[in-house]
């Protein structure tokens, strides 16, 4: 029994001290790391916690306090959930040794496919009906709930001429409830049908061939290929013999890469950061680790600036809605009394004027604006996986973009190569560096198949497969080459490898003695453009010998100019996003006609020099002349002696940036961010997801990696520029959609509230002796129509004719909220005229200035006609806004859709006929005359609220109350030659300001953004005036 006890306190001994170590080696990988990650300064936090860790550890450890329970419930600690390849049971490993080198047969897939299912998790789906009700209950809702209980108990206490309200009530909580249900589950299917289409793709084998199928397609026993960039497609067994780093922090939590080798299991739903390697699938779909996991895991559901727009919009009316219908309310009780008829009759039309005023359909608008827009963007071949990116793509101002296969046409075109071996001829390095490549059937990049298809013209893959690849290092940022151990029976065993030039030249015996020449040549070719690719073969003693320089061409898209131009016109900025030479970037940002400031993130990082502009080089060499000195031609300013924020100056004023690594995309974004800007991000690579994260706008772009895709807002089904700017042109137009509707929807409330809030102080009973009302108001019935008709009319507004504004588009809620104050106070104003001009046509008034005759007929009207006149006048005036709010000119300026015309139509005909033809909710019916006459005072005066709109506009352009060009101003000055640390200075500075004034006239509603607190206005200005430029040009 003792030595039992000796034996496992031994064995916890050793797992704590084995605790202990795996803590520490973590502590000093993570320390390595925040030491390497230049420009990524993420993960803090992890790397402190792990740190204290792996200390609190040691710590225990050296004083005997070690605990077996610990360490085996920390390793354990996921037990639940996972099985280690290692537990598989008898009838799994019966399942794995199925497979053989060439994979499964088809036969074989399609058995196992119908035992195990599709590789896919089971997706939680809401209970359709309880999503259904969800609509009946909220606050627009409940406001409609709490007037129809008003209407019902009068009609319970003997007003029978108030159940058609009631009725009509119910009827409009219904069609608001389905129409909203309706609309946002039609958007919802047709947004989940176009993410179905970037459904993940896997590399397996089957039948002794490798093909790209669909993931969900997998069965257990595939052989799959795990490459680096891609998402682990199920639970996989690995196989190689080399390692495999994998990023599991949507699993785990792990902040870094976990390094796994053969026979360990990699998770579905990881994604692979270095390295290549065959595996073996064993678990699938809710089998997998993540499929049990799935269950636990939350998702965070954020408000993105569109709802946040629209929810303060709605909140503002609401609150002044509410505010001046208890006025209304107070005023009711005080005239009527309080008994419980009068006390009902006055609640019930106070609270039908509230959802009158309050705008109901805002966000079903909107929504549908959004839906129909991401369906046309779609047919851009843009898919939308968030409908408020829509709104965030319309105010873009910078977009960083990859130059490869977005700029250029990622066909890469390869020259004559350059010989450093006499023994080697340029065929057969060639075919050399074709076979420095993974064998795959599909699936190869650009580079191995552009020299694979040159390659083959020459010879043939049987030829080819002569040469055995016994082992292969993929393609890796950190080592930047590839490289491929072979062995042929005649040639023996040799390997070969290709990359960047600088990191072959590190591995060869000769690399001292040729690399001047070599990157002499390197240099000539990036001059022109052309990337170069160093290829190394190894002797008969394995040593490498510096072969020949490949240069390859990937020449731009015939469009990239034209729509980079057109995106500056635009007033959105391009910057260029390489890992290519900095000679390659500037070469092609001149031949597309970008700027040419282009920097080194790699110089950047270390102690290379800044470059200088013509101006500052001239005056340099002048100085250094007069000083009796020669003349030199490499700057003096550093970047490491540069302060941090000249830094961000250097980052927010670049055109592109070259040598770029994928994790220095994070800080870039960031920096431009802090200055204010909307960012746009292209990525396609593993490593881009973090900032196609944190750019406001992720752009995948074609072709791009599973891990990309998740974490993108936009993915692009076609490559090339063009299409993200059609998407940005066509998202404006979305983005002007809702905005004028929002000015249409905030006038109709302002002028039917102040309308009845100013109505109500009138006394029909000493005009009219039809009635003993002391307050005008309209039926519930006409209020409720009014509300009805107009908005389900103007639902087809998402389908308007616009055109898309030069500059970023913002909300410009200061200017919304004015244009709209000047449409809904000048209807008012007419509203109230005729409602005086009726009671003067009422048989008790005095009309000595013949007011009452301009309406109606023989002069005379009764109280119901009065009504009804107003009533016509209300829905005529606010529907026609719209046609106003459309535009910044004159209504006819541009055609609207021939659906809102119709609509338009439709809401004035049955209006006209509701008044001609019934006594609507008490009203009685007006004559023709008066129709006619209505019709024309609300048109005529719909022209002078037209022109007030033109004054309003004009105004407020005149007094800069919103500066609507002044991003588009600074853009359009840049100068395209390099920039020297002066003018980056200012124009980093203008850009500050310019965005800081198109943003100020919406802090008061939507706050003030945190990253502009950093660069007040007087910051800027005190940086012009240090650099004693303020004002003037470039």
């Amino acid at each position: 029994m003792g030595q039992e006890q000796s034996t496992e306190a031994n064995t916890s001994a050793n797992a704590e001290s084995l605790g202990v170590v795996h803590d520490l080696k973590r502590a000093v990988e993570y320390q390595q790391a925040w030491f390497n990650m230049g420009f990524c300064y993420k993960n803090v936090e992890g790397v402190a916690k792990d740190l204290k860790r792996a200390a609190d550890s040691y710590q225990r450890a050296a004083e005997g306090k070690v605990s077996g329970a610990w360490f085996n419930q920390r390793i354990h600690e996921d037990g639940k959930l996972e099985k280690t390849a290692e537990e598989l049971n008898d009838e799994e490993a019966k399942l794995l040794a199925g497979t053989g080198e060439s994979g499964l047969s088809s036969e074989e897939v399609a058995r196992r496919f119908e035992q195990y299912g599709p590789n896919e998790l089971p997706e939680k789906t809401d209970n359709i009906l309880l999503k259904f009700l969800s609509y009946f209950w909220g606050p627009m809702p409940i406001m409609i709930w709490l007037a129809a209980a008003v209407t019902l108990a009068q009609c319970l206490y003997g007003k029978s001429e108030h159940w058609p309200d009631f009725g009509v009530l119910m009827g409009l909580q219904f069609i608001n409830g389905t129409v909203a249900f309706f609309e946002e589950h039609n958007a919802g299917n047709a947004i989940a049908a176009l993410k179905a289409s970037l459904a993940p793709k896997a590399n397996v084998k089957r039948n002794g061939e490798f093909r790209i199928v669909n993931a969900r397609e997998l069965v257990p026993g595939d052989l799959v290929v795990l490459q680096i960039g891609g998402v682990v497609p199920a639970d996989c067994k690995l196989l190689g013999p080399r390692e495999l780093q994998v990023d599991q922090a949507a699993l785990t939590g792990e902040s870094l890469p976990v390094t796994m080798r053969k026979g360990d299991v990699a998770k579905m739903g990881s994604t692979v950061k270095r390295g290549e390697m065959e595996a073996i699938v064993v678990k699938t779909g809710e089998n997998t680790f993540f499929g049990r996991a799935a269950g636990m895991i939350g998702n965070v559901v954020q408000q993105g600036r569109f709802q946040k727009v629209l929810f303060n919009v709605m909140t503002f009316l609401m609150a002044l809605a509410s505010v001046l219908v208890v006025i209304i309310l107070i005023v009711l009780l005080v005239d009527n009394g309080t008994d419980t008829d009068e006390v009902l009759d006055s609640i019930g039309t106070a609270v039908v004027l509230l959802i009158a005023s309050i705008p109901i359909a805002m966000q079903v608008v909107a929504t549908v604006t959004m839906a129909v827009g991401a369906s046309l963007l779609a047919s851009k071949k843009a898919i939308v996986a968030r409908l408020s990116a829509i709104e965030e793509l319309a105010g873009m101002h910078t977009l960083c973009s990859d130059k490869t296969g977005t700029l250029t046409l990622n066909q890469l075109q390869l020259d004559d190569p350059v010989m450093f071996d006499e023994g080697i001829t340029a065929k057969r390095l060639i075919f050399l560096s074709a076979l420095a490549a993974k064998r795959l059937d599909e699936g190869q990049d650009a580079i191995d198949t552009c020299i694979m298809n040159m390659a083959l013209k020459e010879t043939t893959k049987e030829a080819m497969h002569a040469y055995e690849q016994v082992e292969f290092i993929p393609f890796d940022p950190a080592i930047k080459r590839t490289e491929a151990t072979l062995r042929h029976p005649k040639e023996g065993k040799f390997r070969v490898t290709k990359g960047a030039a600088p990191q072959i030249l590190e591995l060869c015996v000769d690399g001292k003695r040729k690399e001047h020449k070599v990157m002499q040549t390197v240099n000539n070719l990036a001059d022109r453009g052309y990337r170069a690719l160093g290829v190394a073969v190894t002797n008969k003693d394995d040593e490498f010998v510096f072969s020949g320089v490949l240069s390859l061409f990937d020449p731009p898209r015939h469009d990239t100019k034209r729509t980079i131009e057109k995106a500056q016109e635009m007033g959105a900025q391009v910057k260029m996003i390489t890992g290519d030479h900095t000679a390659i970037a500037v070469e092609t940002a001149r031949r597309l006609g970008m700027g040419t400031t282009i920097h080194s993130v790699g110089a950047m990082k270390g102690e290379m020099p800044l470059p200088e502009s013509k101006e500052e080089a001239k005056r340099r060499s002048r100085a250094e002349s007069m000083q009796g000195t020669s003349p030199s031609n490499k700057p003096v300013l550093p970047y490491q002696a540069m302060a941090p924020a000249d830094l961000e100056d250097i980052i927010i004023s670049a055109d592109g940036f070259a040598e770029v690594l994928p994790e220095d995309k994070y800080k870039i974004v960031e920096v431009l961010q802090a200055s204010g800007q909307i960012v746009g991000m292209t990525g396609d690579g593993v490593n881009d997801a973090p900032a196609l994260k944190k750019a406001e706008i992720g752009i995948a772009v074609e072709g791009a990696t599973d891990a990309a895709r998740a974490a993108a807002d936009i993915v692009l089904t076609e490559p090339g520029l063009s299409v993200i700017i059609d998407a940005m042109i066509m998202s404006r137009k979305i983005f002007q959609r809702v905005r004028n509707y929002c000015i249409y929807r905030v006038a109709g409330t302002i002028q039917l509230i102040f309308f009845f809030f100013i109505a109500i102080f009138f006394d029909p009973s000493d005009y009219f002796s039809d009635t003993d009302e002391k307050n005008f108001r309209l039926p519930v019935l006409a209020v409720v129509f009014i509300t009805l008709v107009n908005d389900a009319c103007v639902l087809t507004i998402s389908r308007d004719n616009v055109e898309a504004s030069r500059d970023p588009q913002a909300w410009h809620l200061r200017e919304v909220f004015l244009v709209s104050a000047v449409l809904g106070f000048s209807a008012v104003a007419a509203s109230v005229f005729l409602l005086v001009s009726a009671f003067r046509a009422g048989d008790k008034a005095d009309d000595a200035d013949n007011l009452g005759c301009i309406f109606f007929k023989d002069c005379k009207a009764t109280y119901g006609e009065a009504q009804s006149a107003v009533f016509l006048n209300l829905c005529i005036s606010d529907i026609i806004t719209v046609f106003s709010a459309r535009t910044r000119g004159w209504f006819f300026g541009r055609r609207p859709a021939t659906a809102l015309m119709i609509a338009f139509l439709f809401a004035v005909a049955a209006t006209s006929i509701v008044t001609t033809q019934a006594d609507f909710g008490g009203m009685k019916t007006i004559g023709a005359h008066t129709m006619g006459i209505t019709w024309v005072f609300a048109f005529g005066w719909f022209l002078v609220r037209d022109a007030f709109k033109i004054v309003a506009y004009a105004l407020i352009t005149h007094f800069k109350v919103v500066d609507r060009e002044a991003y588009l101003r600074v853009v359009d000055t840049k100068p395209k030659e390099t920039m020297g640390i002066k003018n980056i200075r200012k124009f980093s500075n203008d850009v500050r300001a310019a965005v800081r004034k198109t943003s100020a006239a919406d802090e008061f509603f939507l706050g003030r953004d945190e990253h502009h607190q950093n660069h007040p206005v007087g910051d800027v200005e005190a940086a012009y005036e240090r650099e004693g430029s303020v004002g003037g040009g470039y």
